[in-house]
């Protein structure tokens, strides 16, 4: 991984060491992580899943925010900064499997459900169409890595305004990405924060003919 992306590592670095365990060491100091993670509540709340993997899970608030919510499942946070690992595995002690990973290395293991939150916020490439390869290539290998869903969120268009460097995504451009190279089965979410947009794709979108309905019953939508 290039220049920016020790830029990316050295920033998240700067803030744990200032803010410590907060949102802030996430460069979220609004938090709002509950109203992320209700994206995957349809997927996890009294649906049989027995496996998460939290790609980029930082500080391990999901593993909380499920925990608190007394589901019962193996979980499995992956992160690219050794600090944050660090400080997951003497929070959580039990219930939960941290690994500190490199920006490149391929994501061993399978799971139910796959989630990502912020991981393609900012450039990881001085160019800007680099970054967002780079951000397709692992989507694709997080899809692998699923038995059932992959759950993941961007930084929306439509705003106000674009900070240096973040990574916005057109709403097309994720649609199409998951069309081509993901699958057909797949559900955009813009109503969960006004500068966020959430993509969950499902991992068999095979058809059944004639009837032309997908052949898997997947958990519905609802909450």
């Amino acid at each position: 991984m290039g220049e920016e992306f020790e830029k990316i590592k050295l920033m998240y670095g700067e803030s744990f060491r200032l803010h410590g365990d907060s949102p802030a060491s996430l460069l979220t100091p609004k938090g709002r992580n509950e109203l992320r993670f209700r994206a995957i509540d349809p997927f996890v709340k009294g649906s049989g899943i027995t496996s998460v993997l939290d790609y980029g899970c930082g500080l391990g608030y999901l593993f909380e925010y499920l925990r608190n919510e007394r589901i019962k499942f193996s979980y499995c946070g992956m992160d690219v900064m050794p600090e944050f690992v660090e400080s997951c595995i003497k929070k959580y002690s039990s219930g939960a499997t941290f690994e500190n990973i490199d920006p490149n290395a391929s994501i061993s293991g399978h799971y139910d459900v796959v989630f990502s939150s912020g991981v393609f916020n900012l450039q990881t490439h001085a160019d800007r169409e680099e970054s967002k390869s780079y951000a397709f290539e692992r989507l694709e290998q997080l899809f692998v890595a699923t038995r059932q869903v992959l759950v993941c969120d961007f930084l929306s268009p439509f705003v106000d305004f674009m900070q240096p460097k973040a990574l916005h995504f057109a709403v097309e451009e994720i649609t199409e990405f998951c069309f081509r190279s993901l699958g057909r089965r797949f559900v955009i979410r813009h109503d969960l924060l006004p500068y966020e947009f959430t993509l969950i794709v499902w991992k068999d979108s095979q058809i059944q003919r004639p009837e032309n309905i997908y052949s898997v019953d997947y958990f519905p939508m609802t909450e």
